[in-house]
């Protein structure tokens, strides 16, 4: 008799993927603070869409096993009560800083891409912007980095509707679903990435921030959990191997890589295929497993706060300046670092944490995601009247020197 398949993959917390959250952000604030050291940093949100994909397949796939459908309304709502709280917050506290804190003459340009992070489509702004002689040049703005989470709901929107689709194809064929699974989500992982290295040699700019471009590093994820089961058992000093090698896939090009305008392109695949291999490893038990050092609790609770720190780090790093008059010398940064650090571990206490997991004995209400929602549209409202009215022309010149504005690959 055959065996029966295995179970979608079952575990959405695991350390080793803790781990890679916490190497992702660490790579991405060093080369915000010091770009000589990491000059290839922007590379640690590759590895988080990796993660992003594989947990988020295996989510929606762990439902359409037990429930025998996925519900969309229910997907959308988790991912507001995940994602819009802290997002909003950064957002509303940008706003106002600008207002109090930056010349007019920035305004019109730093609020559109305020307006443009809060309804997700601020990748697009900025791959607009690249295209435009007169913008391509312009100093970063505080929430610049948001070109990576509007791509990611980007993605949240159609890969479900995907998912549905080769399930429904399976159903009605008969024929496996998870070989259905993977012939779609192959061919639109695969489509993905060669459009990827072609529009890479022909614009890096538009390649860099395009949703169509990235979306195979979701994919590569989504894959990984269609076809893994559980974490591997046993086989440690292969896996150890393995997991050590994808560390090095990861860490290696982060400081070596200074070729940009190769990015993403062929190159993308080394942190790609790094994260691939430290979740497949998962946790081997062996002498020299990089187990141990995943499981520390200062990594686990990097990765834990990976999402707040991401948000916070860089609009610090920016409205500095502002504050002190003069660009930020390193011990300065050293110290905005430990800022960030506090900051993030309050947000994900105080913000992410009661939106995503009620207290005991509180049931959750979908008012608190609606109330995030109408927080978000009544930001976009106040930044699109509030800023055109009385920013003048923004400049290409900055009175705050360069050692925040990193161009448009932060």
């Amino acid at each position: 008799m055959a065996a029966p398949p295995q179970p979608f993959v079952r575990s959405t917390v695991r350390p080793e993927i803790q781990a890679l959250r916490a190497l992702a952000v660490g790579a991405v604030v060093l080369h915000h603070g010091w770009p000589a050291v990491a000059p290839a940093g922007y590379m640690g949100v590759d590895v988080f869409f990796v993660v992003s994909g594989f947990l988020i397949t295996g989510l929606l796939l762990r439902e359409a096993e037990a429930r025998g459908r996925i519900s969309l309304s229910s997907f959308y709502v988790r991912r507001a009560r995940r994602i819009l709280p802290a997002a909003v917050a950064v957002l509303a506290v940008v706003a106002a800083l600008t207002l109090a804190l930056v010349p007019q003459r920035e305004w019109r340009a730093w609020f559109r891409e305020i307006v443009a992070s809060a309804l997700y489509y601020e990748n697009w702004q900025l791959a607009i912007d690249s295209q435009i002689p007169a913008r391509a040049d312009l100093e970063s703005t505080p929430v610049q980095h948001y070109w990576s989470l509007s791509v990611e709901e980007q993605f949240y929107l159609f890969w479900p509707l995907l998912l549905i689709v080769a399930l429904w194809i399976a159903a009605r064929s008969g024929v496996g679903s998870r070989r259905v699974l993977l012939l779609v989500l192959g061919t639109v992982t695969a489509a993905s990435f060669v459009h990827c290295v072609v529009l890479t040699a022909l614009d890096s700019d538009l390649a860099y921030f395009s949703t169509l471009t990235r979306t195979w590093e979701f994919g590569v994820g989504g894959l990984l959990a269609l076809l893994a089961a559980e974490p591997m058992r046993g086989r440690h000093r292969l896996r150890s191997a393995v997991s050590l090698a994808g560390l090095v896939l990861i860490a290696v090009p982060i400081v070596v890589f200074r070729s940009p305008e190769l990015f993403p392109g062929v190159i993308v695949l080394v942190p790609v295929t790094g994260a691939l291999a430290v979740i497949w490893a998962g946790m081997p038990d062996a002498a020299w497993s990089p187990a141990r050092l995943i499981a520390l609790g200062p990594v686990q609770w990097m990765g834990d706060v990976s999402y707040s720190l991401y948000l916070w780090h860089w609009p610090i790093f920016m409205f500095t300046p502002y504050l002190t008059g003069m660009p930020s010398p390193p011990w300065l940064m050293v110290l905005l670092v430990v800022l960030a650090f506090l900051v993030a571990g309050l947000s994900k206490r105080l913000i992410e944490d009661p939106f995503r997991t009620p207290a005991p004995g509180r049931r959750s209400h979908p008012a608190l995601v609606l109330g995030g929602i109408a927080a978000a549209i009544a930001l976009v409202v106040s930044a699109g009247v509030v800023a055109p009215s009385v920013a003048a022309e923004p400049s290409v010149a900055c009175d705050r020197g360069d050692d925040v504005g990193r161009g448009n690959r932060d």
